[in-house]
């Protein structure tokens, strides 16, 4: 029962994700494992040696790349057509696939 595997986790946010970032994460210990989730969601990772495992399910933890387009022009919604590249995790059998387009990154022009 995963209410008993996460019973006494403490999260706490990881501080310095940008705003725009697709994967706002959460992260607490205990007894030596490393737990993760998304802010605001109830599916949990723990970390093992080389993977992350999905508490609620068993399944190992895939990657998704997200794009964030950077407007970074002269003008609003503008840019070189470069793209800051995201990894987000997610269950494949708990969760839906990430979207493939991130949000926008602008950035200022002084």
């Amino acid at each position: 029962m995963i209410n008993e595997k996460v019973k006494g986790l403490e999260f706490k946010a990881v501080k310095d994700t940008p705003s725009w970032a697709t994967f706002h994460q959460e992260i607490a210990n205990k007894d030596g494992i490393t737990y993760h989730k998304k802010k605001g969601s109830e599916i949990i990772y723990k970390q093992n040696a080389e993977n992350f495992e999905c508490l609620n399910c068993g399944s190992e933890i895939l990657v998704r790349k997200v794009a964030h387009p950077i407007h970074d022009g002269p003008f609003p919604l503008s840019g070189s057509g470069k793209c800051y590249y995201e990894d987000v995790p997610y269950c494949p059998k708990c969760e839906k696939k990430p979207e493939y387009r991130g949000s926008l990154i602008t950035i200022e022009n002084k």
